[in-house]
């Protein structure tokens, strides 16, 4: 059995962790500097991980740190393993151009994919990306990925044959 963990500390340094509970918008991290304040009121680890529904090992590591590291130690950290290699160029031309059209940057398409985004983003930046990623870099962005089930009436009144008027395509 391990030894139990206490938390000793004076006033500052609980009005720190208290006042890092209340300015974190991270709901972990926030729920971590809960567990120190829990322990800081003298329950044991057990105790404060059935009341915050964390496992005793939880919070064994969370208030090991804070006693090893302090206030900074409690975070959550990253998650092991490399960081993503992504040029802040690619990232930039990548926000850049899905505002545009494609055919404003040379692609023969009416809308973007992900797999264009993909193509295009190699040959602008020289960096290669996965479809994922790029889904997941447009996620983060607040765009949505999902296919088109609409086209813009505007084009298929300019050109007859652009939204391939044969099939599909109702006359308003």
């Amino acid at each position: 059995m391990t030894a139990p963990v206490r938390i000793t500390w004076g006033a500052a340094a609980q009005a720190e962790v208290a006042r890092r509970f209340e300015a974190t918008r991270d709901a972990e991290t926030r729920l971590r500097y809960q567990m120190v304040l829990l322990a800081g009121e003298g329950r044991t680890a057990a105790q404060v991980g059935r009341l915050v529904r964390r496992s005793h090992d939880t919070v064994l590591r969370v208030l090991r740190r804070y006693q090893a590291r302090g206030s900074d130690g409690v975070p959550r950290r990253r998650p092991p393993g490399r960081r993503p290699r992504r040029p802040a160029a690619w990232d930039a031309e990548l926000l850049r151009v899905i505002e545009l059209d494609p055919h404003a940057v040379g692609v023969r398409s009416a809308v973007w994919t992900t797999g264009l985004l993909a193509a295009y983003l190699l040959g602008a930046t020289g960096h290669r990306a996965g479809l994922e990623t790029v889904r997941q870099r447009l996620h983060r962005a607040g765009y949505v990925c999902k296919r088109p089930t609409w086209s813009l009436k505007r084009k298929a009144e300019e050109d007859p044959a652009w939204a391939k008027n044969g099939y599909g395509w109702r006359r308003s």
